[in-house]
């Protein structure tokens, strides 16, 4: 078994390196292919124990002409060892997909894709012309690889319908993200004091809605406090929002701030319109935090309701300020203590495992 990997989004998430260093850390070989627009994100993330190359192959006018994107990395991957590649992994649908399902036609190998977020809430909505090349790369593939149960569910019942959805269904699998074991140091919290802090971390964007959740907070009531991380266009309206007791903390970096952003808060409220999955959940988790996640989004549905926080309905900051209330007055200790346990078990340890048994399951059916 020996794996390519055609990565758009290698420079731009910490996430790729330290899946395909855990898949490494199993023996399974690996190479990867990194196609990219930008000159400064070349050489950025490279995993430590797999052989990785990028190439400037992509352009600003490729999602008018998409098909020039295949056309260009197709040549800069031929010019790797590609010896002994039994299979083909292309980490989003369109760009990745559409060159993984090239190359593996030329190399007579099977490939499969994983569908994320610029699949489902960009490129589907508002490219509606690539929408066959996503059939068709979807109706090639050995396995289609989702993040969650919510995306699986939105393909086979929206994109894809009848007898082409039974045909897909059976090739589908839901693997989450992993997470590093550097987060796997944090404690179950005690019920929360008089003042109960809610944070909010994420880019200070629309679709994050940080105002939704400084909304949400102030909703909730006097005893309540929001303390967000993060930057972006609405910073300055955030900042400017905040009552006597708020805190906004801007950019925060490196794992331990991150770590420290979390202990000083009680529940984590990001209610994002759309996520693939959102690791700020489980990290948060990691770390003793209830957490309020979005209704039929990313991590929507990886736990049962109550169990480690709640889901609620992006924009409905009612629901989001009685959920706040909910997990602040209700039986808080447990809900910490089953976040720290649950977050373990997305130990990229754990993770990889599934993502061998996946692949080899390909390698079983030639």
């Amino acid at each position: 078994m020996r794996i390519l990997h055609i990565c758009r989004n290698l420079a731009g998430s910490t996430v790729f390196p330290q899946m395909f260093d855990a898949v490494a850390e199993l023996g399974i070989p690996q190479l990867i292919f990194a196609p990219e627009d930008k000159p400064q994100n070349l050489g950025r993330n490279i995993p430590e124990h797999v052989e990785t190359h990028y190439a400037l192959t992509l352009r600003k006018t490729d999602p008018i002409f998409f098909f020039r994107k295949w056309q260009r990395s197709l040549p800069e991957v031929r010019k790797l060892d590609l010896s002994g590649v039994t299979m083909i992994h292309g980490h989003t649908l369109f760009t990745d997909g559409s060159i993984a399902m090239r190359l593996a036609g030329e190399l007579g190998v099977p490939y499969m894709v994983t569908v994320r977020y610029s699949d489902l809430a960009a490129i589907w909505k508002y490219e509606p012309h690539l929408r066959p090349l996503a059939r068709q790369v979807l109706r090639g593939a050995s396995r289609v690889v989702f993040l969650n149960e919510k995306a699986r569910q939105q393909v086979l019942k929206g994109w894809v319908k009848g007898e082409e959805a039974a045909r897909i269904s059976p090739r589908t699998a839901v693997i989450p993200n992993g997470i590093s074991d550097v987060w796997l140091d944090g404690q179950p919290r005690r019920n929360p004091g008089e003042k109960v802090v809610v944070g909010f971390a994420g880019l200070m964007n629309a679709r994050k809605r940080p105002l939704d959740a400084l909304s949400a907070v102030h909703a909730a009531g006097e005893k309540y406090a929001m303390l967000a991380c993060g930057t972006g266009a609405l910073a300055e309206e955030m900042q400017r929002r905040m009552r006597p007791g708020d805190r906004y903390l801007g950019r925060i970096s490196g794992t331990e701030a991150m770590k420290e952003f979390y202990r000083s808060c009680d529940i984590l409220l990001v209610p994002s319109v759309a996520e693939t999955f959102g690791m700020v959940y489980l990290e948060a988790m990691s770390q003793g935090l209830p957490v309020l996640y979005t209704r039929d989004q990313g991590f929507d549905g990886q736990f049962p309701e109550g169990e480690v926080g709640y889901s609620v309905e992006s924009g409905n900051i009612e629901e989001q300020a009685s959920m706040i209330r909910r997990i602040a007055e209700g039986d808080y200790a447990r809900m910490s203590r089953n976040c720290v346990e649950h977050a373990s078990s997305f130990r990229w340890e754990v993770i990889a495992q599934r993502w061998r048994e996946l692949y080899q399951s390909v390698e079983d059916e030639k």
